[in-house]
Formats: structure tokens, C-alpha cells, sequence
């Protein structure tokens, strides 16, 4: 149907004429098809109310779509290029996240935002200067030239520590010297940021260690240094690639890396001498694991691994792959204390044997029934004399085996193990002492009920506390204590109080790793997962989680890793 001019239709009286022409419309059908994107009638005879209900809707988007066009100019210029994104740059820098600001505001983040921007340019010219004369520097520091006092960066702090306090061997000097001159111009290479966030921010987990720990295996290069260029803009690649240069004629599973980023101790020396056996084409099942590996789970390890994990967490993962489980089993079984650690193995396989016999067993059941396992089988209890005195006795079950165990026989074991923790209360609490991380407090508005609320995140320093904890959120944190009066572990409470009720509630269980201020685990009421809330006390716990993270400098797994779906 050809369009019709306004003042040719007949249907139409001068006051529809006025008001078709008000909402910036020139022809019938257009204002029809107006009419019924926005639920209107599409009559043309309309009464001055029904006229004026269309005019306020018509002046209502057109303020939506001049309010949208001023956000995203806003976005532009700020040089961000979504809402997303806009927002994260808001919370990153102090700034409220809310979309509805005023001009004044705007200007605000602008001069912010050119403030920020003037800070990296003067931070990149003086790195930049340092730069030109870092290489003179660093030979300074390997010849004993170099004061500590002098040496302003972290990263040549790090360098001189490792020269005169962690490589005794002359010629492992020399080849550490060699690789820092030839990477110093790389900037992913030349830094002290956490690379394995499994590993969390501990003091050798970063690139400049990890080429130290190259160097110690200097007998072994197949290669010169001065011979590889990076062909990728990711650190963790380029690390990988120069140690395959240096160390391997075959292909290495990526996630044999992340050996050289646990230091020099025994125990990093042998994963790496795993990466040296593998990439010179010795089988992993001959490399000295301490994992019995079949051939299929050597296969598996060397084509299917996946690069995210650590090399420990990989090989469990190939052995219950290999086993017959699916990467679910074998995810949760990497998050449970399996691995990590590789103590009685044979008895662990048969605990694997029973998860993979049995593939309608809820995965989410894989944890807690290892740490009964452990709990009943290896875990000596502390025990009290009459006169008070504590001693050591043995497990509760040092004989226990999975014959003739069936998952219900071993989810009722469990719960009736979790319900005596929760019971449990011990005449004189158990105290430990504090693992010197600050705790966080939060003041804000639930907009939804329109009360204040007070947030907390406090450390448990006594058994008492952690078994209240375990019953009132209803999960087994009380296990906890052993790790946490060792110093090993801490646990934290996140609660939030009610100003005008005055009422408190438990929101989330958080399980820190303290030595790498690392957030290993964080659960809900019933172990629930926060992440999986999409409203409610859960996610807004996790957004003052963050903040706390922030402040202290605490870490998590990567957004995209396999870690990440513990929390």
C-alpha cells in the first residue's frame, strides 16, 4: 500500500492531523506502524486522552534513546567500548557503576580518566629510562656490584636474591645472565606477577623464577639462548616455548610448565626433570612420577591433558581419564586433596576404581567422600589424658578398604560424619592464632527491602567458632581445624546485619590458602556455590568478596579455569 499524505486523507480530523504530526510523523501508515510497536490501537479517530497517553510514551523513548546516545558517547570518550566494560572501569577506580549520571558527574570521570591516563603515560617514560639501563644493571648485580639499597624495582630486587641467595652453581649464574639480557626487553617475561594461579601470588610463581629454574638445567639445553624469538603475545606461551627451546627435541604437555614455577626445592627439581625426560622422548610412566600410570593413561596425559592444571593435578587427571571416568569425575577429583598429593597411591586407586564403577554418583559427592576417606583411614586424633595432657592416638579406621562399600553405604557414613562434627563440642575451645590478613566491614543500601546493611568478613580462630560455623551453614568447614591451628589454612565468616531489624545472617564460608593469600573455596548455606545465584544475599556476597580481595591483595582462580568452578 503506497504511503497517504496527512492532508489528503479523509479519515482523519484536524486534531489527529496536529497530533500525528507532534510525535514527527508524515504519513498515516507510519503513525499506524508507531501505534502498534508501542501496544496502541492503531484506530485513527482518538480521543485527546488516548492522544495524550501516546505523546508522554512518544516523549518517554525519545528522552530513553537521548539519555542511551549520551551514555555511549560518555563510554566513547572515556575510550571503553561497552556498558560492561564502562562499568568495570567504575568500580575499578572508586566510582559508581550506576548508567544514570549526571553532566556533572560525566566531567567528573573524564578529568578522572585523563588523570589516569597522564599517571601511565609518566609510569611507561620512566620505565622506559630504567629500561636503556637495565641490562648494565643486571650484569652489575651478577658481578656483586650492585647494592640491594640501590635497586628500586621489585623485579631486580627478585633478580639480585636469586643471584646471591638461591643459584650457588658459577655456570648457572652465567646462563641465568645469559637468559635475563636476552628477555629483558620483554616485558611478559620480566615481571613478578602470578603466573599459575593454582600456585596463587607465592614468591617463586613468577616468570622471572621460572627462567632461574631454566637455567639450573643449563647442562641439559639442546639449544643457544640467543637463537628463539617469542611468536606469541602471551607470557605464559612464550615461557613455554622457550623452555621447549632450551629443553625438549619432542612435543611437552603444556601443563608440565608450570614445574619451573614452583622454585628449586627437591620437589620442583623432580617435576622438572619430568619436562627434561618427556621433552628429550622418554616415556612419563619412566620419568620417576610417583603415580602408577598405565599405558592408556600415559596416552591420554601426553594428548589430552589440559593446560590449565598443574602438572600434579594433570597426571590425576590422566589416571582416572584412564581409568574410564569423564572429565567431571576427574575435574572433581583434582579439586579434592587427590591432587595435590600422590601418598599411597594403591590404596587411592582403588577409592578411583570405586568412583569410576559407580557413574550416577553425583560428582558433588567426590570431595567430602575422600575427605572421610582420609579422615577415617590416615588422620591421627588428638586425644586427652585424665590429667589434662593431649596425645596422639591412631586414626579412627587404619584398616579401611572400598570392598564392599556401595554409594549409599558411603554417603551415609559421610553425613553421620558431618552431623558428629557439627555436634561436636569440645570444654575448652581450641584456639590458633591469626593469619595476619585483615578482615573487611561494608556499609550499603538492600534496595530491594530498602534496609542499611552492615557486611563483615571475620576470621575463625577457634574450634568452637569453626564447628558453629559447619552446623549454621550446614557443611563440614569444622574439618578445618588440623590446617587451620597449622597455620596452613584460615577459614573467614561473611555475614550481614539488618540496622533497623537488628538481625544477622550467615552468608558465605570462605577457605584461604595463607601462605599464597590465596581464595581457595567459597560456599554458601548447604554448599552451594555463590556464582551459581543470580540474585539475592549469595551474589551480593560475592561482589563484597571482591571487594575484600582487592583490599588485601588476595587472589582467585582465572575467570575461565578449571579451579574457578570450585568456588
Amino acid at each position: 500500500m503506497s504511503a497517504t499524505n496527512l492532508h489528503s486523507d479523509p479519515r482523519l480530523s484536524a486534531p489527529m492531523r496536529r497530533h500525528i504530526r507532534s510525535l514527527h510523523m508524515d504519513t498515516v501508515e507510519a503513525y499506524v506502524s508507531w501505534c502498534r510497536e508501542n501496544g496502541f490501537n492503531a484506530r485513527l479517530n482518538k480521543t485527546l486522552p488516548q492522544r495524550r497517553q501516546e505523546l508522554a510514551a512518544a516523549r518517554k523513548t525519545s528522552d530513553r534513546h537521548r539519555k542511551d546516545a549520551e551514555l555511549q558517547a560518555h563510554i566513547v570518550a572515556l575510550g571503553l567500548g561497552s556498558v560492561a566494560a564502562y562499568r568495570a572501569w567504575c568500580r575499578e577506580n572508586g566510582v559508581g557503576d550506576g548508567l544514570q549520571k549526571s553532566k556533572t558527574q560525566r566531567q567528573q570521570e573524564i578529568r578522572l580518566d585523563q588523570t589516569l591516563r597522564n599517571r601511565r603515560f609518566a609510569a611507561r617514560s620512566t620505565a622506559s629510562q630504567h629500561k636503556r639501563r637495565r641490562k648494565d644493571t643486571l650484569r652489575r648485580i651478577a658481578e656483586g656490584k650492585a647494592d640491594e639499597r640501590e635497586l628500586t624495582s621489585p623485579v631486580l630486587l627478585r633478580v639480585h636474591h636469586l643471584f646471591h641467595h638461591e643459584l650457588q652453581d658459577p655456570s648457572a649464574h652465567s646462563a641465568f645472565l645469559e637468559l635475563l639480557l636476552h628477555v629483558e626487553r620483554n616485558r611478559r617475561l620480566f615481571h613478578l606477577k602470578p603466573v599459575v594461579p593454582r600456585y596463587g601470588p607465592m614468591p617463586r610463581n613468577n616468570f622471572v623464577d621460572g627462567l632461574a629454574a631454566l637455567a639450573t638445567w643449563h647442562g641439559r639445553w639442546r639449544r643457544v639462548v640467543t637463537d628463539w624469538q617469542p611468536d606469541s603475545h602471551n607470557g605464559r606461551r612464550q615461557f613455554g616455548a622457550l623452555a621447549r627451546h632450551l629443553l625438549a627435541d619432542y612435543d611437552v604437555p603444556a601443563c608440565m610448565d608450570t614445574a619451573f614455577f614452583m622454585g628449586l626445592d627437591d620437589g620442583a627439581r623432580d617435576r622438572q626433570s619430568w619436562f627434561v625426560d618427556v621433552g628429550t622422548g622418554k616415556n612419563i610412566r619412566k620419568a620417576g612420577i610417583p603415580l602408577r600410570l598405565t599405558k592408556r593413561m600415559a596416552h591420554v596425559f601426553a594428548l589430552s591433558a589440559p593446560s590449565e592444571y598443574t602438572v600434579d593435578a594433570a597426571l590425576r587427571w590422566a589416571q582416572v581419564v584412564g581409568l574410564g571416568g569423564d572429565d567431571l569425575l576427574a575435574e572433581a577429583v583434582c579439586d579434592s586433596m587427590l591432587g595435590e598429593q600422590f601418598e599411597e597411591g594403591a590404596f587411592w586407586e582403588t577409592v578411583l576404581h570405586f568412583f569410576v564403577n559407580n557413574p550416577m554418583l553425583d560428582v558433588a559427592h567426590v570431595g567430602p567422600i575422600v575427605d572421610y576417606i582420609q579422615h577415617q583411614r590416615f588422620a591421627r586424633q588428638e586425644r586427652r589424658n585424665p590429667d589434662g595432657s593431649v596425645y596422639m592416638d591412631d586414626p579412627p579406621e587404619p584398616g579401611f578398604t572400598m570392598k564392599g562399600r556401595t554409594p549409599e553405604s558411603m554417603l551415609r557414613r559421610v553425613d553421620a560424619w558431618h552431623n558428629a562434627l557439627s555436634k561436636a563440642r569440645a570444654k575448652t575451645p581450641k584456639t590458633w592464632p591469626s593469619s595476619g590478613i585483615r578482615g573487611f566491614e561494608w556499609v550499603d543500601e538492600d534496595e530491594s527491602a530498602g534496609e542499611i546493611r552492615n557486611w563483615k568478613i571475620e576470621e575463625i580462630l577457634n574450634d568452637r567458632a569453626l564447628m558453629e560455623e559447619g552446623k549454621a551453614m550446614r557443611h563440614c568447614v569444622a574439618t578445618y581445624k588440623t590446617s587451620c591451628a597449622n597455620g596452613h589454612r584460615s577459614i573467614w565468616s561473611m555475614q550481614v546485619g539488618y540496622l533497623s531489624s537488628g538481625n544477622t545472617r550467615r552468608v558465605l564460608t570462605i577457605e584461604l590458602v595463607n601462605n599464597k593469600r590465596y581464595i581457595r573455596q567459597v560456599r554458601g548455606r548447604s554448599n552451594t556455590r555463590p556464582l551459581d545465584a543470580h540474585s539475592g544475599r549469595a551474589q551480593d556476597g560475592w561482589d563484597i568478596l571482591m571487594k575484600w580481595a582487592k583490599q588485601e591483595g588476595l587472589t582467585l582462580p582465572g575467570a575461565r579455569s578449571v579451579a574457578m568452578r570450585r568456588i
